[in-house]
């Protein structure tokens, strides 16, 4: 592929983002509904054309040179994707040819197949037979319709991802013991990649679904070349969850779980250590000498309680063995107890928080954490030492203390590391749930009271248990000893799938991040990696997935992207692993964020310019016959949102056919093998020994190598001298602006942007040109688009213009311009601050905002420009002047559409 400089630069370095222009009145907004079952041919939304043939066609895709490429053209292939969840899996027969032809028309080469092994979502939505009491038996009338889909898919050249465990749920009728039911890890997660049995029964449903030969390809899945990708087990991890410490609450699994796991764990021990007398000084090597406490009762408390959350905070004499005015001599070296009651809390757990702050923590050193605590119901508190500052990165400390009704002594050990002098807190996380907590007695000094082999505990024995507070040498074995566990599952995993049952497809575990940097030798042996991330995922105060109480974080990322910060992308970029195709499995912006119009501009031209593989959107949502696909249905579904689906033909031009052009410039971070167990990505990206500080954070493909010597960094050649000076070279860019949180990527034949613009101009398009990685205009240098908008609605819009010939936009006798602000349903239930309708999501059809803009563009020769409606049809022409080279004409709600096509 031709490589060009791409520019990805946050142009203000400020993090307080510029509030946008005032609102203006409330835009106007019109019905636009994109049919389910829409395969008009010959407009310019259809691009069904990138689709070469039936899936396969040109043999199975294969992972070579860090991308994909079909086996036997040798050709590489992107992927612009989506998920079928549950019941999107099994339509009627009418209904899958309908959207397989969809799906096409819009862009979309794969489609993931996710959730089809649920428990308990009912017949409709299972592959499982609901004749019987146990998930082993496959339906055959659901089957069916799966099998159907697929050859659908395959006839219009979308290949299938078929994911393995995702949602099933062991019991007792599937020969487990009734304590499965007691595991508190969703669907059995952690305990399946160590448990014999639950292995035993993914092999078997391996074996039943990819050896069935599917009647309408004459082909089982182990050998059909449309089979892309098979996953093994969903976001998962034995060592942990990305949002979790690592290594933690395996010790509350109940029998015989919990003693199989301590087996595996004693005899790693052994095999490592061989004797108790080595165990003990390797643990205990560098432990700090015990200490004076750092806490005294004048030791101060802070409080805090952000967004809708209310609480109370105070001072108690209860549970203190030394309440003030009842001792003689120096103060006691605890802090005083306090009281907290949690009235209300938002779905967002660290918005409730008491600490101590403003400890000095040395780096290496090794402290013990005692304090009593009791709640007026049972309750998780999360307990953790991290800086008091940006980025509040953990140091150390993260557990789980279980309070219940009565007092209760709690004693942790940890090794600190990135702290900060001065600027560490201990904080009590306590916006999980409503009522009352009390803590009295905390106290941190150095030291290890109690870690290390316990009295009693030998490897002889097998008996050492699973550490809940440990060492930090004694939680470095705890970590490699999960991480060698689940890197031998998903070994043993691959080679069935490969060896045993012959999967042509592409395999992966699971996603990178499940364990943090452990994934990355979890993932080792696989063919990609993968990864997931939402921006603004929804929260649930109370129950998970409570269809009436949740809230959502209603704000852009590009105003995140234009303060300097990560929004998604950044730490997405961080996990790419070097010499391997990557992929984005699961994407969204979730509904109904009033701002989601900006997640495909977005992720399509960073991906492209990071020059990715694969990226999903999560999920397509319900579809076709007795479905209401004329409104948004939930958080995620793309099919029936036009913010999102509109998108999908520019997108598909952006990140499938390359009119955006990737990065010529790229750093290579180098992950030794002795971090893979104890450090973090975000701490890798932090060292300050690998000299990684670029000036522009955005501006370089970033990818991690294991076991690389040295940072590698690729950038442009430095332009040749033509007559003294040097040789200006045309590149694309991408700029995050603070001025008003804007987001634009520019290239010469696709732009996109999105942002505040009501009230402003954008430029597009630029004649824009670079000798260095960061790019600069010679003078002269002149916009070749311009699109200005008056003050409307929110001010928000987001947009592509694309060339779908794949010229330059000078050039192009085929433009689609796509100009989208808020979507919604109708009647939608919004609550006063505007972050949740609760099951009040309205009735279709869909309104969208009719965004206004004029735009000026130099084509090489007059365009006209047509309104086109929800199939790509052209409706109306849309008046346009060209004088002198320009043309202009302007858009908005009159003409009932998002779509605009600017051709001969």
């Amino acid at each position: 592929m031709k490589s060009s400089a791409v520019l990805l630069t946050l142009a203000a370095l400020s993090a307080i983002v510029a509030a946008p222009a005032r609102a203006a009145d409330p835009a106007p907004m019109f019905p636009f509904v994109l049919p389910w079952d829409d395969a008009t041919h010959g407009v310019v939304t259809d691009v069904s054309f990138l689709n070469d043939g039936p899936a396969g066609a040109h043999g199975k895709i294969v992972a070579k040179n860090g991308h994909f490429v079909e086996l036997k053209t040798g050709k590489r292939i992107k992927f612009l994707a989506t998920n079928f969840v549950a019941k999107g899996a099994f339509p009627s027969h009418e209904d899958a040819e309908k959207v397989a032809r969809r799906v096409a028309k819009l862009g979309i080469n794969l489609v993931r197949f996710h959730h089809m092994d649920n428990s308990d979502w009912g017949q409709a939505s299972s592959i499982w037979d609901y004749k019987f009491t146990d998930r082993r038996h496959i339906s055959a009338s659901q089957l069916d319709k799966l099998d159907y889909l697929i050859a659908q898919l395959k006839k219009n050249g979308v290949y299938v991802n078929l994911n393995l465990h995702v949602s099933r749920k062991f019991s007792e009728a599937d020969g487990f013991p009734a304590s499965v039911s007691q595991i508190a890890f969703g669907f059995d997660k952690r305990v399946d990649e160590f448990d014999r049995t639950m292995i035993a029964r993914q092999k078997e449903y391996a074996y039943d679904l990819l050896t069935h030969v599917n009647p309408y390809t004459k082909l089982a899945y182990v050998k059909d070349p449309a089979v892309a990708v098979v996953e093994i087990n969903n976001e998962n991890s034995l060592v942990g969850d990305p949002w979790a410490t690592l290594g933690a609450d395996l010790d509350t699994l109940p029998d015989p779980f919990r003693s199989e796991l301590a087996e595996f764990w004693n005899a790693w021990l052994a095999k490592k250590y061989g004797t108790d007398e080595k165990l003990k000084a390797a643990w205990l090597a560098g432990v700090t000498p015990a200490g004076f406490g750092l806490l005294t009762l004048a030791s101060e408390w802070s409080y805090e309680h952000q967004g809708t959350s209310q609480a109370d905070f105070g001072p108690t004499n209860e549970g203190a063995f030394n309440p003030p005015g009842t001792f003689d001599g120096p103060a006691p070296r605890e802090a005083q107890a306090i009281k907290a009651e949690v009235r209300a809390v938002d779905g967002v757990d660290w918005h409730v928080q008491a600490h101590v702050t403003g400890l000095d923590l040395a780096n290496g050193g090794t402290y013990t954490v005692t304090f009593r605590a009791k709640s007026d119901t049972a309750r998780t508190v999360p307990v953790a030492a991290s800086l008091n500052q940006d980025d509040w990165r953990n140091v150390g400390l993260g557990v789980n203390a279980a309070l219940t009704t009565e007092w209760k002594t709690f004693r942790y050990v940890f090794t600190a590391h990135d702290a900060v002098a001065k600027h560490v807190r201990l904080a009590f996380t306590l916006g999980g749930q409503t009522g009352t907590v009390w803590i009295a007695g905390l106290q941190i000094h150095p030291g290890a009271d109690g870690a290390g082999l316990q009295p009693g505990e030998s490897l002889a024995a097998k008996n050492i248990a699973i550490p809940s507070s440990a060492l930090k040498a004694q939680h470095d074995d705890w970590i490699a000893f999960l991480a060698d566990t689940e890197r031998a599952y998903a070994n043993e995993m691959r080679a069935y799938l490969k060896n045993d049952l012959g999967v042509q497809a592409n395999i992966i575990c699971s996603q990178m991040g499940y364990g943090g940097l452990t994934s990355i030798g979890r993932e080792a042996a696989m063919d990609f990696a993968d990864n997931h991330a939402y921006w603004q995922h929804p929260s649930f105060p109370h129950k998970p997935w409570d269809s009436v109480d949740w809230n959502i974080g209603n704000i852009p990322m590009a105003a995140d992207l234009a303060a300097g910060k990560d929004g998604t992308l950044l730490g997405l970029a961080r996990y790419r692993v070097a010499g391997k195709p990557y992929s984005i499995s699961e994407y969204n912006h979730a509904a109904p964020n009033d701002f989601r119009a900006e997640t495909l501009p977005e992720l399509a031209t960073f991906a492209a310019s990071q020059d990715w593989d694969m990226i999903y959107l999560f999920d397509y949502g319900d579809y076709g016959t007795g479905a209401q696909n004329d409104k948004i249905g939930g958080f995620f579904g793309i099919g029936s949102d036009p913010a999102k689906t509109a998108f999908l033909p520019a997108a598909a031009m952006i990140f499938r056919a390359g009119t955006f052009l990737p990065s010529a410039s790229a750093t290579t971070i180098p992950i030794p093998a002795w971090l893979l167990h104890t450090a973090s990505i975000e701490s890798v990206w932090r060292d300050p020994s690998l000299k990684f500080r670029p000036q522009y954070p955005l501006n370089e493909r970033i990818a991690i190598a294991p076991g690389a010597a040295a940072v590698r960094r690729e950038k442009p050649v430095t332009p040749a001298a033509v007559a003294g000076k040097a040789r200006w070279v045309r590149s694309s860019f991408i700029t995050a602006l603070a001025t008003h949180s804007q987001y634009v990527a520019d290239s010469p034949a696709a732009q996109a942007f999105a942002g505040y613009y009501g009230g402003h101009a954008i430029d597009l398009n630029s004649v824009f040109w670079t000798n260095s990685i960061h790019g600069e205009r010679p003078a002269g240098a002149e916009s070749q688009v311009t699109l200005q908008f008056p003050t409307f609605g929110n001010n928000f819009a987001a947009g592509t213009l694309t060339a779908m010939d794949g010229k330059p936009v000078s050039s192009s006798r085929k433009l689609l311009l796509t100009l989208v602000g808020k979507v919604e349903n109708q009647e939608m239930g919004w609550n006063a601050d505007r972050t949740s309708v609760g099951n009040q999501w309205g009735h279709g059809p869909t309104i969208v905002e009719g965004v206004p803009a004029t735009i000026t563009m130099t084509p090489a020769a007059a365009r006209r420009v047509w309104a086109l409606d929800p199939t790509g049809k052209r409706t109306a022409k849309v008046p346009a002047t060209y004088k002198n080279g320009a043309l202009t004409f302007t858009v908005g709600a009159r003409y009932k559409t998002v779509w605009y096509e600017i051709g001969e």
